[in-house]
């Protein structure tokens, strides 16, 4: 691998150049090879935008943040302690933790969301591209991720999103 700066000719795989001890750690990886690979690779969140978040405290009820959702059209809610990012309740946890029980006529208006969302979840950043957003949703199983900037939630993000983002870039498939 040749260093950019020198021009010495290293290793593959080193770390920093053996003449200069310049950086060489962002010549690894994958060079894309394609425009969708170029814009997977390149495009930051920021970019595709997200939707304006929906944010509720672990003591809330499940009744209450499902109002609070459908007021603002999104599937999801994020779980607040103080300025504390604590969790994410989705559509999933509902049907899945409360409504998928067999035998049960759950109240919802008593049932806490801090008993059925999805502690610690998995986070980006607005300078996070997309290639990064869609591993992460492919290897965690998730349809929404929290963007967070400087610890603080600005918004989710989800396939639609990346989706919607992508479709205006290719609006036609040959």
């Amino acid at each position: 691998m040749k260093c950019p700066a020198c021009g010495h000719k290293n290793l593959p795989g080193s770390d920093e150049c053996e003449a200069c001890q310049g950086d060489l750690t962002f010549l690894d990886g994958t060079t894309p090879k394609s425009r969708i690979e170029k814009i997977l690779m390149s495009d930051k969140l920021s970019k595709v935008g997200h939707r304006k978040a929906v944010i509720v405290s672990r003591i809330t009820s499940v009744l209450e943040a499902i109002h609070k959702m459908n007021e603002q059209k999104i599937g999801n809610a994020l779980v607040m302690n103080g300025e504390k990012l604590e969790g994410i309740l989705t559509e999933r946890d509902i049907l899945l933790k409360i409504l998928g029980k067999e035998g049960k006529d759950p109240d919802l208006s008593k049932i806490t969301v801090e008993k059925v969302m999805t502690h610690n979840p998995t986070i980006l950043s607005e300078e996070d591209t997309l290639a990064v957003a869609l591993n992460k949703m492919s290897v965690g199983g998730y349809r929404h991720i929290p963007i967070l900037k400087n610890g603080q939630p600005v918004g989710v993000i989800s396939v639609r999103d990346v989706l919607k983002y992508l479709a205006k870039l290719f609006p036609k498939a040959d």
